[in-house]
């Protein structure tokens, strides 16, 4: 009974933080269902979940995207997810991680940095955005970690936050439907997690919509300021 409390807890906070910052949410509820779970059926249960939160945050803040951006950024996603399922068995997962989050220090405290100094956004360009969203989606398929990537891209071109938030949603939620597609095919769920998924998925709801209540209550700096702390962690604990 403890064990599933503490699963409902952490699915609530990510939740929450799904629709109030946007990043963060699938790596730290990996991280807390991994204390329970053993590692194949945590990656099952995430997939589910990660639509269920997808769904939570696209319904907050519906038609608040700009729909061009998704489309650039969606698309080269879903091949990058694919490619990096091709590669899951060729890198060495571990030298990809240490990387990867390496990588995501170091732009994070740049654009932080430049926030900070309010300096003007990143030019907006049709090949960064393309380049973005296939980046997103081999971080996703390989480290759980498409989030801190799109984000960190998406708060350097000074989007408005809820367009911030709409835009990173949808595109993520597609970026998820395609990965639960993909580890469907090559027989990577279980109706176990999915079992454990539905139970979880009020939780992670409820956490939705109490994120979306704290996201309306925030100044815009502020949040902004907390989506590139929260990426750095997240860098720094794919270091590990």
């Amino acid at each position: 009974m403890e064990y599933l409390i503490l699963a409902c807890a952490a699915t609530m906070v990510a939740g929450i933080i799904r629709t109030s910052v946007g990043v963060g949410a699938g790596i730290g509820l990996t991280a807390s269902l991994l204390l329970l779970f053993d590692p194949q059926t945590t990656l099952a249960i995430m997939v589910f979940l990660q639509i269920a939160f997808g769904v939570s945050a696209v319904a907050h803040y519906w038609r608040q995207w700009d729909s061009d951006l998704v489309l650039r950024l969606l698309l080269p996603a879903v091949a990058g997810v694919i490619v990096a399922t091709a590669l899951i068995n060729v890198l060495p997962l571990d030298w990809v991680r240490r990387t990867l989050g390496a990588c995501i220090v170091l732009f994070g405290c740049l654009e932080l940095l430049r926030l900070r100094l309010e300096s003007s956004p990143a030019p907006a360009s049709v090949p960064r955005d393309l380049g973005a969203g296939f980046a997103a989606g081999v971080a996703g398929g390989l480290v759980n970690a498409s989030g801190a990537v799109l984000g960190l891209y998406l708060k350097g071109r000074r989007l408005d936050h809820k367009v911030y938030l709409g835009t990173l949603s949808v595109v993520i939620m597609g970026h998820d439907v395609s990965r639960l597609a993909i580890y469907w095919g090559f027989g990577m769920l279980s109706f176990n997690a999915l079992k454990i998924a539905a139970l979880l998925t009020p939780f992670a709801f409820c956490g939705g919509w109490l994120g979306a209540q704290l996201q309306r209550r925030m100044p815009e700096k502020m949040l902004s300021n907390i989506v590139l702390c929260l990426v750095i962690l997240l860098g720094i604990i794919l270091l590990k």
